[in-house]
């Protein structure tokens, strides 16, 4: 049957003859702090030790442990009775105060050198009852003085955002927000061990509230990674400015070909958060190609160019809320318009003493190695008493922090020692600390025995930051050109008559840059009439796979029917002002693609030729006027730099007072056979202008064939049953005679030549 004890305020104890069994809620540490006296010589310490760390857990022991831990394990039982219904060990009703600053002094970190008060007549380091002033011991600092090592606790989140060119939000998908947990153990020789960290956080995030490590080697380090539900945009906000004409006033992307184009960038980075910010690094890129780069200002930090292509802008601090700037200059020559030139990517780290998530090391409880003993020595001449006191021996690299010291006289649970949290400053390593000697008197010079409860934990160092890392694209900075032809459907305008005609605009892109934006403006003068915005019809010519940037054909016929793809575009791109629709004033005709990276059919590219044309009708203008073209085609790439403007050269229509003044006639002449005869039809420009279009018409008789035309009719119609053939003179100068000649012959009995007399 298995022996069981019941340790107050520690837990139970199963022993069985082949198993050990402890259900503890201290360490082993801890426990044998109160209890390590009542141990024999030869107490298997080892198998306790296993067991507590395997809280709950069977562990194997050997018979001849059996004996030795059931009578210790008695006298603990035995003890811990007595301690209950006595003086408690540790912090008891009345000492909540100072359990919970030793707790809050979990939370705090400390230095790696230690300030002590050192007494001004002898030189030592004397610690005091906070409540009495008196004296309660003394630390004597080891070989390696007043230092030790820190427990390094560190936090590191991190922020990782990609945008575009001066985009004003991220690129979503790219988003990378984590966080990492990481104690390290700094010693090369001591182990660290029953390691226990609590956290507070302000967000969620996916670490535990506590961690608990075991153990953790010499030299080694333990990681949490987690997640960071909520992201969060990164503290630091870049922009960066450039001018392809090298001036701060004006930005650009557009290049020049065969030059060497001196090139202005500006980078800005600006603190949005309400902390400062801390060892920034910002890299340009520099693109192949590049040359004379100058560094021309830095409002703080240091800019160098390093071996790897990149201006490395490094700064201190930015001050939350502030804004820092960098320009620096850089030359490239274009030798075509095709080319392309990046600009260069933009690389940033930055760190905060703030974590996203506001994470906070609430605790930190761990330990290394040490020793609690005491020293009793039986006075000379009174075997009775002892002058008694106890040491605790920092044996590790590292600073321990004693919290609590309790020591109790078992014979009558007096508490001979009670140290409280903040009496002892850190014991540094190598370092002891030796309480003052107090008297204890025995009966038979009986050595006296105490319960000892000590509670110290390592002191830390709490590094806390985020990391953000940002990556914004460069762009491509390119030859942007257009060309822009101008056509009308008529090359005059008839005066004293409302006359209809129509404008083509035609804008092609010549450069090498795609253009995101194009305005076409007409301005149309008084005594005309707009089109309505409805009516006016875009066309689009894809560029051909050879595109070789070349300009508008200026000798190009235009086919009015066929301009190309027709494309529809929201009304509200197309403004008329005044909108109204009579000629009694100017008015300017507005056509804006904007925002065409975001269009159906997309950006205006490298060859592409766009097309408007609409209807203007001239409101039966005066004689001796003219029409005169007010045209302007403005280009823009993306990001909007400054503005490609063509204006074609004007077009000037005039206004024709063409009145017509013709003699038409009609001669018939018989020839020698018989039943044939020669038409001659006579048309005379007896005006003073040239006379376009004009048309001569016959009526062939009944009965007759013809033919032998000295110039084709452009074409034969019926009239009342009977042949009309149809010239066109195209084009009779003032005073001029054209005359038609064919040859008509009758057919059958009935034909009759007079009948070719009637003429129209």
């Amino acid at each position: 049957m298995a022996d069981k004890y019941n340790i107050k305020n520690v837990g139970k104890v199963v022993l069985d003859k082949k198993i050990l069994k402890c259900d503890f809620s201290v360490t082993s540490d801890q426990f044998f702090a109160m209890f390590g006296n009542l141990a024999s010589s030869n107490l298997p310490k080892k198998v306790i030790e296993d067991a507590i760390k395997k809280s709950g857990k069977d562990v194997k022991i050997g018979k001849k442990d059996y004996n030795p831990l059931m009578k210790f394990f008695e006298q603990v039982q035995s003890s811990s009775e007595q301690m209950g219904s006595g003086t408690r060990m540790g912090f008891d009703a009345s000492e909540e105060m100072e359990r919970a600053e030793a707790e809050k002094m979990k939370s705090e970190g400390g230095k790696r050198e230690i300030e002590y008060q050192k007494d001004s007549g002898t030189g030592k380091i004397y610690t005091h009852d906070k409540a009495t002033g008196n004296k309660e011991g003394e630390i004597i600092l080891g070989p390696k003085g007043a230092v030790g090592e820190l427990v390094p606790l560190e936090i590191i989140e991190k922020v990782e955002t990609h945008f575009e060119f001066n985009g004003e939000t991220d690129i979503e998908e790219d988003r990378k927000t984590s966080g990492l947990f990481k104690v390290i153990n700094p010693s090369s020789i001591n182990k660290i061990w029953d390691i226990d960290v609590s956290f507070k956080k302000e967000k969620s995030a996916s670490i535990d509230e506590t961690v608990s490590i075991k153990s953790l080697e010499p030299g080694k380090e333990y990681e949490i990674e987690y997640e960071i539900e909520e992201f969060e945009e990164p503290a630091l906000k870049i922009t960066e400015f450039i001018s392809t004409q090298n001036d701060e006033s004006v930005e650009t992307y557009s290049l020049a070909p065969g030059d060497a184009n001196r090139i202005l960038f500006k980078i800005t980075a600006k603190n949005t958060t309400d902390y400062d910010l801390n060892d920034i690094k910002i890299k340009k890129e520099i693109p192949e190609g590049y040359m004379n780069i100058d560094i021309v200002e830095t409002s703080h930090g240091q800019a160098e160019t390093d071996i790897d292509n990149f201006v490395v802008w490094t700064i201190d601090s930015i001050k939350a809320g502030s804004e820092v700037s960098l320009k620096l200059n850089m030359s490239i020559e274009v030798h075509s318009a095709e080319e392309k030139i990046n600009t260069g990517k933009v690389f940033v780290e930055y760190f905060a003493t703030k974590a996203l998530t506001g994470i906070q090391i609430d605790k930190f409880d761990a330990y290394s190695d040490n020793f609690v003993g005491m020293e009793i020595f039986q006075q000379d001449s009174n075997p009775d008493k002892y002058d008694c006191r106890v040491i605790f021996e920092n044996e590790s690299d590292f600073q321990m922090q004693l919290v609590n010291l309790d020591i109790v006289n078992v014979a009558n649970n007096e508490k001979v020692l009670d140290i409280d949290p903040g009496e002892i400053p850190p014991i540094a390593s190598g370092a002891r600390w030796e309480s003052v000697e107090w008297e204890t008197e025995t009966e038979n010079g009986e050595e006296p025995k105490f319960y000892k409860t000590v509670e110290f934990f390592l002191v830390s160092d709490h590094k806390i930051s985020t990391m953000g890392s940002i990556t914004i694209d460069d762009l491509e900075l390119a030859v942007a050109m257009m060309d822009g032809k101008l056509s009308y459907s008529i090359s005059s305008i008839a005066s004293f008559q409302q006359n209809t005609f129509e404008v083509l605009h035609q804008v092609k892109n010549t450069g090498g840059a795609d253009l995101n934006e194009l305005l076409i403006e007409d301005r149309i003068q008084s005594g005309y009439i707009p089109p309505k915005p409805e009516e006016i019809e875009l066309f689009i010519v894809r560029p051909p796979e050879d595109y070789n940037h070349e300009g508008l054909d200026e000798e190009e016929e235009i086919d009015w029917e066929d301009l190309g793809e027709q494309i529809t575009v929201d009304p509200s791109f197309i403004e008329i002002e005044p909108a109204t629709e009579t000629s009694d004033s100017e008015h300017l005709v507005k056509i804006s693609l904007t925002e065409l990276r975001d269009s159906a059919f997309g950006m205006f590219l490298p060859g592409m030729i766009i097309k408007a044309k609409y209807t203007i009708i001239a409101d039966k203008p005066p004689r001796d006027t003219e029409f005169v073209s007010n045209v302007r085609y403005l280009g823009n790439t993306y990001p909007a730099g400054a503005q490609i403007e063509i204006i074609p050269e004007a077009i000037t229509i005039p206004v024709v007072h063409e009145r017509k003044k013709i003699r038409k006639g009609k001669r018939i002449s018989a020839l020698a056979s018989e039943g044939e005869y020669e038409i001659v039809l006579r048309l005379t420009n007896t005006g003073e202008n040239v006379l376009t279009n004009i048309e001569l018409r016959d009526v062939v008789p009944d009965n007759f064939e013809y033919g032998d035309y000295s110039e084709e009719p452009a074409e034969v119609k019926s009239l009342e049953k009977k042949d009309m053939l149809v010239w066109v003179i195209e084009e009779i100068a003032a005073g001029d005679t054209v005359e038609i000649r064919y040859k008509i012959t009758g057919t059958g009995e009935d034909y009759k030549a007079s009948e070719a007399q009637f003429s129209l």
